[in-house]
């Protein structure tokens, strides 16, 4: 049961708005008694005032003890017990027991000429009791009232009834309203739920229905379709990928194949056997490398690619890869030009940044006619260190030119399998150089040539 939202808000919205609920209803029967009480006494006090001013009048146009039987008799307005004491001793009381029950108190002996009014509590007969000092022609008087409590106290007793016999009610329509609305405040994420239970891998492609942008369960759903679509994107790459991929295995392993059942099929002579081993040597190498560079990606997509730091200088890394790349130059007519300044020291991952520049020189040697050129130059720019390696090939049409770093992509027949590419070198490239903080770009012309440039932060 509690594992449901819906519960669990109810309970907490039941145990605040209870806890706010008796605070306050604690708060009001205080305050609300209290001032009963208050006004209990205020009111017993104007009597026995009013007793004392009306005896004070009376005494001074006719004897004491009749006064004081006259007040006693008109202004004790059906209290129980009232009595008047001069110098400690009375003169006349409304009823019996009225001098043990304010001896009970202990009242007259805080009571003197010249002091306030006293006010205490009788609790054998649960009755409350004023005295009021006063004088009259230079005698000390004292009036004494005392009123029950019952009454009070009934009204604060059912006041106190009225609250116990509300608050479960009040608690059991707010759980019910609490749960209500708890219930109406997620049915956006219900739906969203049942919404969600039918998006699967095959169709990616839909997405939840926002049904108010402006409020969090909106701004949820939106984030959610955000996660679809880069969802869907990924989905899409990868199947795209494992296509390529497969596509670029599958071509390599039907040469090996083929040769394989021609050099069976019937007995060869030495060399023909050894020209049918060196293309299944070749495939291999290439089959080789597309497993390398799909290893080196995955890798990087599940964020195992360590780089490996050490210090070296980018100048001689460079000067190395280029001296390599001649062998590739040379067979095929293409000049390969390379110009460094002055060492620039570099902290990377010495291998990773020479599969880097093989793979661009690589891409511009194979890409350049016969007759034409590359150059690679290193220079170092505030604080940043920059290759650039130009061809004079066959350059690549602006709206491919965004696309050349995917994996796979190839931009037209040029560039076919035919001449040995993987359609991986450049997204290693990429790879390589946002590993090292860097970045990659492209400049070309189609029938004039490509520029790429590297940015590596010193």
């Amino acid at each position: 049961m509690f594992s449901s939202i819906r519960v669990r808000l109810t309970l907490w919205y039941l145990l605040v708005f209870g806890s706010l609920l008796i605070a306050f209803s604690a708060y009001i029967y205080s305050s609300i008694s209290s001032d009963m009480r208050k006004r209990f006494d205020a009111s017993l006090l104007r009597t026995a005032q009013a007793m004392a001013s009306y005896f004070t009048e009376f005494a001074e146009r006719k004897n004491v003890l009749r006064g004081a039987e006259e007040t006693i008799r008109e202004l004790k307005e059906g209290r129980e017990l009232a009595a008047i004491f001069r110098e400690g001793q009375l003169l006349t009381a409304s009823g019996e027991g009225v001098t043990a029950a304010i001896a009970s108190t202990k009242i007259l002996d805080a009571v003197g000429p010249g002091r306030e009014p006293v006010l205490a509590t009788e609790p054998k007969l649960n009755k409350r009791l004023v005295v009021v000092p006063f004088q009259v022609e230079g005698g000390n008087y004292l009036v004494a009232v005392l009123e029950p409590l019952d009454k009070l106290e009934g009204q604060i007793g059912h006041m106190r009834n009225i609250i116990f016999l509300a608050l479960p009610s009040v608690l059991v329509l707010a759980a019910v309203g609490g749960f209500l609305l708890a219930r109406k405040s997620l049915e956006p994420v219900v739906t969203i739920s049942e919404q969600a239970e039918h998006i699967s891998a095959k169709n990616l492609n839909e997405r939840l229905k926002v049904t108010n942008p402006h409020d969090e369960l909106g701004h949820l759903t939106e984030v959610f379709n955000a996660l679809l679509s880069r969802l869907d994107a990924s989905f899409r790459v990868m199947r795209e990928f494992m296509a390529d991929a497969s596509h670029e295995l599958r071509t390599p392993l039907a040469i090996i194949n083929g040769e394989a059942q021609v050099s069976l099929s019937q007995d060869r002579t030495p060399d023909e056997y050894r020209q049918a081993l060196g293309i299944v040597r070749d495939q291999a190498k290439r089959m080789a490398r597309i497993v390398s560079d799909m290893l080196a990606l995955a890798r990087a997509d599940a964020g195992e690619q360590h780089l490996r730091v050490e210090e070296l200088y980018l100048n001689d890394l460079v000067e190395e890869c280029s001296r390599a790349a001649q062998a590739l130059a040379v067979p095929k007519g293409v000049q390969l030009t390379y110009e460094a300044g002055e060492d620039i020291s570099f902290l990377g991952d010495e291998e990773l940044l020479k599969r880097m520049v093989v793979n661009l020189l690589d891409n511009a040697i194979r890409y350049t006619p016969a007759g034409g050129a590359v150059s690679v130059k290193l220079m170092c720019e505030q604080s940043c260190a920059r290759l650039v390696i130009s061809d004079t090939g066959v350059g690549i049409p602006p709206e491919c030119a965004g696309r050349v770093f995917d994996r796979f992509y190839r931009v037209d027949d040029s560039r076919a399998r035919a001449n040995g590419g993987s359609g991986l070198g450049l997204s290693i490239v990429k790879l390589v150089a946002e590993s090292h903080r860097g970045s990659v770009e492209l400049v070309s012309e189609p029938s004039r040539g490509s520029t790429f440039t590297v940015s590596l932060p010193l």
